[in-house]
C-alpha cells in the first residue's frame, strides 16, 4: 500500500494522542536494523531515540513504513510499536525558527521584572490597545485602524507608548505604577527594532529623576542575581551633554546653540548632515557619529542634560536644559526618562510644536487626546518617569545582536 492510498482508505484524519503513549513528536528517522526498528522524534528542539521490536500503524499490521511514513510527519508510538499517524508532513514548514532557549529566558526574564516592581511596591495597570492619541512625537511613524459601532465611525491608533494614559492615573491618585506593553512603531526594520515591540514604563509621584536612575541600576542587578548567564555591566557613569559635547568635539554645548552654530560644527567636524533640516537632525547626526560611540559598552550610561528642543514631554530645567536622561549599555539606547512635564499651558504648546513638526515631515496628522489634557488641567503631581524597551535590554544582558531572534514571528 502507497502512502496516498493509506491517507485516503485507511488513515483516520487527525487523530488525538492515545492515552498513554509518551514517545512522540516529528518524525526525524526511521531505519530498519535488522529485526528492530530505530525511530528518532524531534519535540521542542530536542531528538529522542527509541528502538521497538515491532513496529505497526494501528490501522494496518502489514505495511512497508518507509512507503507510508515520511520524514516530518507527526507520529505517536506505544511501547509495543503500535504507530499512531497524528499528522501527515505535507507542506514544508515557515522558514521560521524556534529558539526555545530564549523563549524560556524570556518568561523567566519578564517574572523576574515584574517581581522586581511588585517587591518595590509598585501596582502594575493594564491600559488600551485602541486610542485616540498614539503620541506626538514627530519621529514616530503610526499604526490606525477605524472602530465603528452602528452609524459612528472613530479613528483609532495602536500606542507608541502608555505615556499618555498612565499620566492620566498619576492624575487620578496613582503615585508608583508600571506597566509591561506591546508598543507599535511603524516604518522601521533594523536590528535593533521591530514595528511591534514591548516596553516597559514606570513612573513614581512626588519623586526625582535619580530615584529613576536608581530604579534602573537595581533592575539590572536583580535580574543579572536571579536569571543565569545574564552578564552584569562593570558599573555605571552619569555624563551631561554639554560634558560630552566638549570633551568629544571640542565644543561649548549652551541651551540656546543655535542650528547653525551646529551645522557649522558638523562642517568642521566632517559628520554628513546633508539629510538634515531641522536643528534636531544637526544635533542627533553629531551625537551619533562622535559622542554614543564613545560611550563604554560595558558600563551602564546615564546621559542627561538635552537641549530644550529635545525635551519632547520633560520640564525644561532653571538650567535651561531638559531635565531628562537617556540610558546606554552594550551599544544600545535602553530608555529614556523625564522629569515629567505636568503645566497644561506648556504641555499644549509642546503638542502644538510636535505636530507642527510632523507637517513639516509630511507625516499624519495626529489627533490630541481630550481626557489627557482634562488630567493635566486638574492637576498632575510632579513626577518621574521611564521607558524602557524590554527586548533592548534582553539583549544587552544575553549579547543576543538582533531583535528578531527573540521574537518568535518577526517582521522581515
Amino acid at each position: 500500500m502507497t502512502r496516498v492510498e493509506f491517507l485516503d482508505q485507511k488513515w483516520n484524519p487527525y487523530p488525538l494522542l492515545p492515552k498513554g503513549v509518551c514517545f512522540f513528536g516529528r518524525l526525524q528517522e526511521i531505519h530498519h536494523q535488522g529485526q528492530e526498528w530505530k525511530v528518532s522524534v524531534t519535540r521542542e528542539g530536542k531528538t529522542y531515540n527509541r528502538r521497538f521490536s515491532n513496529f505497526f500503524l494501528h490501522e494496518l499490521h502489514d505495511f512497508d513504513a518507509n512507503n507510508i511514513l515520511i520524514i516530518g510527519d507527526l507520529v505517536a508510538i506505544s511501547d509495543k510499536g503500535v504507530v499512531t499517524l497524528l499528522a501527515p508532513f505535507k507542506q514544508s514548514l515557515p522558514c521560521l525558527t524556534l529558539r526555545l532557549e530564549h523563549l524560556r529566558r524570556w518568561q523567566d526574564y519578564i517574572y523576574c521584572m515584574r517581581e522586581f516592581f511588585r517587591d518595590q511596591g509598585f501596582v502594575e495597570l493594564k491600559t488600551p490597545t485602541l486610542v485616540k492619541c498614539p503620541g506626538t512625537e514627530a519621529s514616530l511613524d503610526v499604526f490606525s485602524t477605524e472602530f465603528f459601532n452602528g452609524s459612528h465611525k472613530e479613528k483609532l491608533y495602536l500606542p507608541t507608548s502608555p505615556e499618555l494614559h498612565l499620566k492620566k492615573a498619576l492624575a487620578l491618585g496613582a503615585e508608583k505604577i508600571f506597566e509591561i506593553k506591546n508598543v507599535f512603531r511603524n516604518g522601521e526594520v533594523t536590528d535593533h527594532h521591530q514595528p511591534e515591540f514591548t516596553m516597559i514604563e514606570w513612573y513614581r509621584a512626588y519623586d526625582s529623576p535619580q530615584s529613576i536612575q536608581r530604579d534602573v541600576v537595581d533592575l539590572v542587578s536583580h535580574l543579572v542575581q536571579r536569571i543565569p548567564d545574564f552578564r552584569a555591566p562593570l558599573g555605571f557613569d552619569t555624563f551631561t551633554i554639554p560634558q560630552m559635547f566638549s570633551r568629544y568635539c571640542g565644543f561649548d554645548l549652551k541651551p540656546d546653540t543655535t542650528a547653525e552654530q551646529l551645522k557649522a560644527l558638523a562642517m568642521k567636524l566632517k559628520v554628513d548632515v546633508k539629510s538634515a533640516t531641522t536643528i534636531d537632525d544637526y544635533f542627533f547626526l553629531i551625537f551619533m557619529e562622535k559622542i554614543e560611540t564613545e560611550l563604554s559598552p560595558e558600563r551602564l550610561s546615564f546621559v542627561e542634560k538635552y537641549p530644550p528642543y529635545q525635551a519632547a514631554l520633560a520640564r525644561i530645567a532653571e538650567d535651561g536644559w531638559a531635565d531628562r536622561f537617556e540610558v546606554y549599555w552594550q551599544g544600545l539606547e535602553l530608555a529614556n526618562a523625564f522629569h515629567e512635564l505636568n503645566d497644561p499651558q506648556v504641555q499644549k504648546q509642546r503638542f502644538a510644536d510636535d505636530l507642527a513638526k510632523k507637517k513639516n515631515l509630511k507625516k499624519e496628522d495626529i489627533p490630541l487626546d481630550p481626557e489627557f489634557m482634562q488630567c493635566l488641567e486638574a492637576g498632575m503631581p510632579p513626577s518621574v518617569g521611564i521607558a524602557l524597551g524590554v527586548e533592548r535590554l534582553f539583549m544587552a544582558l544575553t549579547g543576543i545582536r538582533n531583535i528578531a531572534s527573540i521574537h518568535l514571528f518577526p517582521m522581515k
